[in-house]
């Protein structure tokens, strides 16, 4: 599991935006996304769970944590 900082400011938005995974995702790992024409840093929101996001699969950005963004399947 991934440590997260005590300190972290996360917010949550009240709609989900559409990206894209171009470097995979785990709960170990975080990885990239392609969010607004931009890649951004990004790892799951729930970390506790067994998901793998690949290259090229869709996801939904719910927040973001400092300049990581928080994303769902």
């Amino acid at each position: 599991m991934t440590l997260r900082a005590m300190n972290e400011e996360v917010k949550l938005f009240a709609t989900p935006i559409a990206a894209t995974v171009e470097v995979a995702i785990s709960a170990s790992n975080s990885g990239r996304v392609k969010c607004m024409g931009s890649y951004w840093p990004a790892r799951l929101y729930h970390d506790d769970c067994n998901l793998i996001l690949e290259p090229n699969q869709k996801v939904q950005v719910v927040g973001i944590a400092n300049i990581t963004l928080l994303v769902t399947k």
